[in-house]
């Protein structure tokens, strides 16, 4: 089990590395665009990948979960987890190749629904976008169950690299949005092709198994987790697009490029933590309440700090012509600390076997968002959208610490009582940061303010530092006995 355990540690530190390295050269890129396009045409790409991840998500049918759950309890070199790798690799394309299919005969919908020029000239990207974007995600949990951690990261840094490298040469060749979305589209081929030379056993079509039931039954409740998930997320973004158009998602889009940074490093350590869960079979009582309420704390730190940077950082980055998205950004900083703990949560109860619980967590956060969005869109914009979100996310945890602690009133608790010390500060804080027509360095005031409330309400503490400090360090010792291939 420790040697388990290393590996698994092993691979949240390569996965949330190489993401960070990913992440630099994805927002080197945004920042590029931002400049060589106008608003109204970096507004169309994003409206692009925004259908395109809804296709893609249509077809994953749930199975990157399914995956990483199934494989991370079978030996690598098993035929079992070559008969199970293929199967679930065959029916994923499959499935992705119908949903883009599905998506090609709304194209005249969406396109009277959003008629931008751009977006228009464009929407022929979406279905290769979409398909490659799913194998890419498939071929990726496939190596998260092989415990290929080493060849995961080095894929990650280097198919983002690539993409940069490839969208950032046609930028100043003029190409416009279009080399954006060949970045895209080169860089996932490549890395597919990558993984298929390095593991060849795996690409086969295989169309039977005798678990299928089981995967599509545990595969559909996630695929429903997904798929609401991802419309929670994306509600506001759609509204925000059809009420003021693709220069408004354009600010928007680039102020949550920041706060993403700490969900994306999130979302790389995501699969391998879900196998890490998986592999120990465990519950409640383990130490994952300690994770969750230590995570909620260090997370509302670095939230706190995005939002006294959030001016500096929107000029610097995109220029002066987004100024805009300053209070977006500071909003979406504290969305993103709740949001990272609901997914958290979710995890846990996917590892633990309550595929069905993760999927209730996420329907009353669904009606949320459409009424928020609808209601404080048209009025705010982009901050109204923002807004939504902060308080879908929010209802999100509260629910999200009943289904985890179960029928245990003290877990549920310390769940909640845990992730109120840290929300209400930073809820003070982005009142007073919106309200206000603050200076740099009275944000930093109230920064220095939220930080003593933190440790006030004790969602920060000198306990917490000792832990922590204690965790890495047995992580350093556990990680230096390991072969050199995990």
């Amino acid at each position: 089990m420790d040697k388990i355990k290393a590996q698994y540690l092993l691979g949240v530190v390569l996965s949330g590395g190489a993401n960070l390295l990913g992440m630099g050269a994805s927002l080197l890129t945004i920042m590029v665009a931002a400049r060589l396009l106008s608003q109204e045409e970096l507004g169309s790409f994003f409206l692009l990948l925004l259908v395109a991840q809804v296709t893609a998500l249509f077809g994953d049918i749930g199975f990157q979960n399914t995956a990483i759950k199934t494989l991370s309890q079978l030996q690598a070199d098993s035929p079992e987890f070559i008969h199970t790798a293929r199967y679930l690799l065959t029916i994923a394309i499959a499935t992705s190749l119908l949903a883009c299919l599905c998506m090609g005969l709304t194209v005249p919908f969406l396109t009277s629904l959003w008629p931008s020029p751009n977006f228009v000239s464009h929407v022929g990207y979406i279905a290769p976008v979409a398909l490659l974007t799913t194998g890419m995600q498939t071929v990726m949990s496939l190596l998260v169950g092989a415990k290929q951690f080493r060849v995961l990261s080095s894929l990650s840094v280097g198919i983002e690299v690539l993409r940069a490298l490839f969208s950032m040469g046609g930028l100043f060749a003029g190409l416009g949005i279009s080399s954006l979305l060949w970045g895209m589209i080169g860089s996932r081929i490549i890395g597919i092709a990558v993984i298929w030379y390095m593991l060849p056993l795996l690409f086969s079509i295989q169309l039977r198994h005798p678990r299928s039931a089981d995967f599509l039954k545990f595969g559909g409740w996630l695929y429903g987790c997904s798929l609401v998930s991802v419309i929670m997320v994306r509600t506001s973004d759609t509204i925000l697009t059809t009420y003021m158009g693709t220069a408004a998602l354009a600010v928007y889009s680039a102020a949550m490029q920041v706060p993403s940074v700490l969900q994306r490093a999130f979302e790389s350590i995501r699969p391998t933590l879900l196998g890490y869960i998986t592999a120990q079979n465990s519950t409640y009582k383990n130490p994952q309440i300690t994770l969750i309420r230590m995570m909620t704390a260090l997370l509302a730190v670095a939230a706190t700090g995005l939002i006294a940077l959030a001016q500096p950082l929107m000029t610097l980055l995109y220029s002066e012509k987004y100024e805009a998205g300053i209070v977006i950004m500071q909003a979406l900083s504290v969305w993103v600390v709740f949001t990272i703990i609901n997914y958290l949560y979710s995890i846990i109860l996917i590892g633990n076997g309550q595929s069905k619980k993760a999927f209730v967590l996420t329907l009353p956060q669904l009606c949320t968002i459409v009424i928020a969005s609808g209601v404080l869109v048209p009025r705010y914009e982009g901050f109204g959208a923002a807004t939504a979100l902060v308080l879908t996310a929010f209802l999100g945890n509260l629910i999200g610490a009943r289904l985890v602690a179960g029928d245990n009133v003290s877990t549920r608790h310390l769940l909640t009582t845990g992730f109120l010390r840290a929300a209400i500060p930073l809820l003070l804080f982005l009142i007073a940061a919106a309200s206000l027509a603050s200076s740099f360095a009275l944000l930093c005031g109230f920064a220095g303010i939220t930080l003593l409330l933190l440790m006030a309400f004790k969602a920060v503490t000198l306990e917490d530092c000792k832990v922590l400090r204690a965790t890495l360090l047995g992580m350093g010792e556990r990680m230096s006995t390991l072969p050199s291939r995990a």
